[in-house]
């Protein structure tokens, strides 16, 4: 396992996906930051506006945005969707090794580096936000409940894309679903919940539980509740996406 690990840590190092998702990334911190300073050189109206901002509310709205979910497939579909198209999956799989640990490894290193890709722009982004207003007030406990809501939500969605990468096996197709159930889906919930009167639909729904999973004024156990559902759901669709590969066809 850990040699796998090695192995797709090298190929997330070198790989041009890596590169674009983290400079996009960084760049939507960097445009944030902008806005702040330009704020805070200009004054006035612009001043006021961003008044009484906190640290750590703007590393948490980060997270709380759906374009956070698109980077994740945009970076783990395409990751695993090269393997396909470049052959380099049979190449793993010829040389014997235990495809349950292949998967496995690719996903642990994969949902690493996003967790490491989201978080760091986040946190330059707190970080500047509350040395020129303030970090807030927050417990550690709920802060930890959060950020550990945070880093479920990127592994959850990773096992995910993972899942549609190995079914669907092409980089655009895997995106494309990926765009039309974040998209989609919410559209598909409150028509269920118009048919069937029950809120069900929508509550459970991945963008609301993303949500409310990052919401740290609603009450800890409800929080709590969110943030234990997106662990199974990483669990679940991490199984299902290592028993696709195990039986995928690489050929």
């Amino acid at each position: 396992m850990l040699d796998i690990i090695k192995s797709e840590f090298y190929k997330v190092r070198k790989s041009k996906v890596t590169l674009v998702t983290a400079l996009c990334l960084l760049g939507i911190a960097g445009l944030n930051i902008a806005v702040m300073l330009y704020a805070q050189i200009k004054g006035g109206v612009w001043l006021e506006v961003m008044e009484g901002t906190q640290g750590f509310e703007v590393y948490f709205g980060f997270a709380s945005g759906t374009f956070y979910l698109v980077f994740i497939a945009l970076f783990v579909g395409g990751m695993i969707s090269n393997e396909y198209t470049n052959r380099t999956v049979r190449q793993v799989v010829s040389r014997g090794t235990s495809r349950i640990q292949i998967a496995l490894g690719q996903y642990i290193m994969l949902s690493t580096a996003m967790t490491v890709m989201t978080v760091i722009p986040a946190a330059i982004l707190g970080t500047v936000a509350s040395i020129f207003w303030e970090f807030g007030s927050i417990s550690v406990g709920r802060f930890l409940l959060t950020l550990a809501g945070q880093v479920l939500l990127i592994w959850s969605y990773s096992a995910i894309t993972m899942l549609i990468a190995h079914l669907t096996r092409s980089g655009g197709l895997s995106i494309g679903i990926n765009v039309m159930l974040m998209l989609g889906g919410s559209t598909a919930a409150m028509v269920l919940v118009q048919l069937t009167k029950k809120e069900f639909f929508m509550t459970y729904w991945l963008l609301n539980i993303q949500s409310e999973a990052l919401n740290y004024a609603n009450p800890i156990m409800k929080q709590g509740r969110f943030v234990a559902l997106l662990l199974v759901i990483g669990v679940v669709f991490t199984a299902l996406g290592v028993a696709r590969f195990k039986m995928r066809d690489v050929d």
